[in-house]
């Protein structure tokens, strides 16, 4: 098993049944569904599929380039781009530019003009977090259109579980308490509040009350160890911090 693809998979299925990003092929869906839901399936499948997520995969090259691994899949990797660990601070602003002004830039994503101006506006201290690509740099797609309430469903959010609401079947809905995105002249958390969002028990099997988890789209990413959850908040915080140095 390879914990890296299953944590990469885990948070970009939300967002790929939305049919938001990555291969639109049935069988790279089926197979990354299968893949989630802990059959057997051929890893090297699950890595060429992984590489067609526009964002993603060209993140995780440069976070394991900037800090001399060779697989761009390797969990730390995956985990920086998602979550957030020291990985990121190995990354310099300026070949996260590079990377929008390249990788970014062909047909079905951006123009190279278009490529340059959002380059141009990424401040110094901007790490490859998935924060940073929701809150910054914006979609590169052109699936969805992330403004107002989709940033905060679009950015991976974290909380604690305080209720399981059982169901009969795979998919159950936890309610979490977790600080929602305020949108306003200044963007900042806001004061914890509840949320139910959905949980797949064949994609995170243990989930218990008091747990810390991650989601993506309203839907549980993992379970959080405490130095993910200061990891998350972290680099989040460091995102908005940017984005309002910008608006001044």
């Amino acid at each position: 098993m390879h914990p890296g693809l299953k944590v990469a998979t885990a948070y970009s299925l939300p967002s790929y049944q939305l049919g938001f990003c990555g291969p639109q092929e049935v069988r790279s869906k089926e197979l990354l569904l299968d893949f989630a839901n802990g059959k057997r399936v051929d890893l090297e499948k699950v890595e060429e599929a992984l590489r067609q997520f526009e964002a993603p995969y060209p993140y995780f090259k440069l976070i394991a380039k900037s800090n001399g691994l060779d697989d761009p899949f390797a969990e730390e990797v995956v985990k920086a781009m998602w979550v957030g660990n020291s990985l990121l601070e190995n990354v310099r602003a300026q070949d996260l530019r590079k990377l929008v002004t390249t990788d970014f830039v062909r047909p079905g994503l951006l123009s190279l003009n278009e490529a340059q101006e959002r380059a141009r506006k990424i401040p110094d201290g901007a790490v490859p977090h998935h924060s940073f690509h929701v809150l910054i740099l914006g979609p590169v797609a052109g699936r969805v259109d992330l403004k107002g309430p989709l940033l905060d469903l679009c950015r991976v959010g974290w909380g604690r579980v305080v209720e399981i609401k059982t169901k009969k079947s795979k998919v159950e809905n936890l309610k979490i308490k977790c600080r929602p995105l305020i949108l306003g002249k200044k963007m900042k958390l806001g004061a914890e509040t509840e949320k139910e969002i959905s949980w797949n028990k064949k994609i995170v099997p243990q989930v218990k009350v008091g747990d810390w988890v991650s989601f993506h789209w309203s839907e549980v990413g993992e379970v959080l160890t405490a130095e993910d959850v200061v990891n998350l908040e972290y680099y989040t915080k460091k995102t908005i911090d940017l984005v309002n140095g910008q608006s001044k």
